[in-house]
């Protein structure tokens, strides 16, 4: 016998000399209904949501998140889960809340959700477009958030599902380590002049995002934002200026979001860009949601929203992209080479939210910018 065998030999259980009595084992039963908790007034309220939602069996969301594998990604997932079909409509935030503005307008709505950075959803919210989510059940819940989803809203309209950090992204094959600009004021510098890439303001908030919060916090001014775009060069959408930094035509993008170069960085981790933090701090954006008010299909709207915020939609929404997810609980699926360590955090509240808002309908940078 091998060395294996004589080991399971001497491991084998050995007859008992005296082997117990056999005991008849209780016949199992069913335990009465009369005995299963009850669901609780709660429970059964949200239990009618879902029935409801699989009765109206689509939802349609307006989203600037949601595009090519993400999209496919919650579509197959919810559906699965639900049995409820997923239509998207992708944009840029401006559009799609425009698009909601004209529906309102006009009392024809077809959006039941609309997703996109903060700065959009407050937009929709103050005219009116939105409604609450305060009975979904995931917001109930406590210690899970990195921050609450309603932070910016107690009424619980807009609810942020993932956070996007706002810093300066570089190039590093094309700036050296001692090289990186450590302010927004070194920016302004001649050697800058044609080496940044930015999106263009009157398409994009995310400019506004940035340097309207810092405007407000008081953490730069005007003169310092008006010579940093003197300095740069321009680009109509966020894919193009990620491919043009990554192959090193721009050494840098300011106040930029990392979710612009995460799907980039998820299917080649080793891109020559990172995160640089500087001295005025991080603007810590988020995306967010709202249901739309008077949606075609109000049930599969909460349900997805309740669905996005639990550790599943979390996963299923945030890992493709390679962002911060809102929930502790769920793995930070940024990429390494988009984690850094702010100088601070800047996260805007709902008034500064709307007051950016209010800057980028009456195209405050690009009037800055273009004098």
């Amino acid at each position: 016998m091998g060395t294996v065998g004589l080991l399971l030999a001497a491991c084998a259980p050995q007859p008992s000399p005296n082997p117990p009595t056999p005991v008849a084992s209780k016949p199992v039963t069913a335990t009465p209904a009369s005995n299963i908790p009850p669901l609780t007034s709660q429970d059964a309220a949200w239990d009618k949501v879902i029935q409801a939602a699989k009765k109206e069996g689509k939802v349609d969301v307006y989203s600037y998140n949601m595009t090519g594998d993400v999209g496919i990604a919650v579509s197959n997932a919810f559906e699965q889960k639900y049995g409820i079909k997923l239509e998207i409509i992708t944009g840029g935030g401006a559009a799609l809340a425009e698009r909601i503005n004209t529906e309102k307008r006009v009392g024809s709505v077809v959006a039941d959700i609309m997703d996109a950075n903060t700065f959009q959803i407050a937009y929709i919210k103050e005219i009116g477009a939105t409604a609450t989510s305060e009975d979904i059940p995931a917001i109930k819940e406590t210690g899970v958030w990195q921050i609450e989803p309603w932070t910016n809203d107690p009424l619980k309209h807009v609810l942020v599902h993932s956070l996007i950090y706002r810093a300066n992204l570089i190039n590093t094959s094309v700036l050296k380590t001692a090289d990186e600009p450590k302010s927004l004021k070194e920016l302004t510098q001649a050697k800058w002049k044609g080496r940044m890439v930015q999106n263009t303001p009157r398409i994009s908030s995310g400019p506004s995002i940035f340097f309207g919060t810092m405007i407000q916090r008081k953490l730069t001014d005007s003169d310092t934002v008006r010579d940093i775009g003197k300095g740069s060069e321009f680009t109509s959408t966020d894919d193009e200026g990620a491919k043009l930094l990554i192959q090193g035509r721009y050494a840098l993008w300011p106040g930029i979001g990392g979710r612009v170069v995460s799907p980039f960085l998820v299917q080649e981790p080793n891109l020559p860009i990172k995160f640089v933090a500087i001295e005025e701090g991080t603007v810590a954006s988020g995306n967010a949601m709202a249901a739309v008010n008077n949606g075609p299909h109000p049930n599969a709207a909460k349900l997805l929203i309740n669905w996005l915020l639990t550790p599943e939609g979390q996963t299923v929404f945030n890992k493709p992209q390679g962002i911060v997810p809102i929930r502790k609980d769920v793995p930070d699926f940024t990429p390494p080479a988009l984690r850094f360590t702010p100088t601070r955090i800047v996260i805007p509240t709902l008034d500064e939210e709307r007051e950016n808002t209010r800057l980028f309908r009456e195209s405050w940078l690009p009037k800055l910018w273009e004098k």
